[in-house]
């Protein structure tokens, strides 16, 4: 999805909701959008409190929350209690997430066979599949490497 796309989206969203257009929102949503990966609450707050210290971590909250309501972002929660965020990249094929149990990284991946195997549950089920997550636990190599 593109960034205008994006934007359009959310100006939609605050229309249609009868919500005001704010400049913290407007600095919240900009900083979000040009984030690469997965995400957390803490990692935004974080970003901006360098350029409005003054920012509450109540409206980050408030705007994420606003944003995963919207379609604009896909929250997950890996097996933890908190929120991992993603951009919600409707055109680019489902994928799933290898999660480090030891240090947490998130690594997505793109797989065929799962892709084959969602479509023959659906099937041979006759369900209607809007969507579907997929996440393996385990060590990283880079953790693997350490514990020897």
């Amino acid at each position: 999805m593109t960034l205008s796309n994006l934007k359009n989206q959310y100006n939609d969203y605050i229309k249609l909701n009868g919500l005001k257009s704010s400049k913290r929102r407007d600095l919240i949503f900009e900083n979000i959008v040009k984030k690469i990966g997965h995400f957390t609450t803490d990692d935004i707050y974080s970003d901006l409190l360098k350029t409005d210290p003054v920012i509450g971590i109540a409206t980050v909250y408030r705007t994420i929350r606003l944003l995963v309501d919207s379609g604009i972002l896909v929250e997950h929660t890996f097996g933890e209690k908190r929120g991992f965020f993603e951009i919600n990249n409707q055109q680019a094929p489902e994928h799933g997430h290898l999660i480090c149990l030891k240090c947490g990284h998130i690594t997505e991946f793109y797989s065929k066979t799962i892709e084959k195997n969602v479509k023959f549950m659906q099937k041979q089920h006759n369900y209607k599949i809007n969507s579907y997550k997929f996440e393996i636990f385990g060590i990283c190599p880079k953790c693997q490497k350490s514990e020897k």
